[in-house]
């Protein structure tokens, strides 16, 4: 079960757009969603990218396992 409820406003939006978030390429973007900012019941991860070599979050293992399939594939 969620531990907290969290809820996008307005505010929050403009916040995260002040941040830089969902903006910038490669080691410097900066993603618009990390795993504190939406309520699981599920597993998140975080994991290094090496064609990147960035923090990645993922808000499940399937998504962290298709990332790793594709981030090989292009080394």
């Amino acid at each position: 079960m969620a531990k907290r409820k969290r809820q996008i406003t307005g505010a929050k939006i403009e916040k995260y757009i002040k941040e830089g978030r969902g903006q910038g390429i490669g080691k410097d973007y900066l993603p618009w969603l990390e795993i504190q900012d939406v309520p699981s019941e599920g597993r998140a991860t975080r994991g290094k990218g090496w064609t990147t070599n960035r923090r990645h979050e993922f808000m499940s293992d399937l998504e962290r396992d298709y990332f790793y399939i594709l981030d090989f594939l292009m080394r």
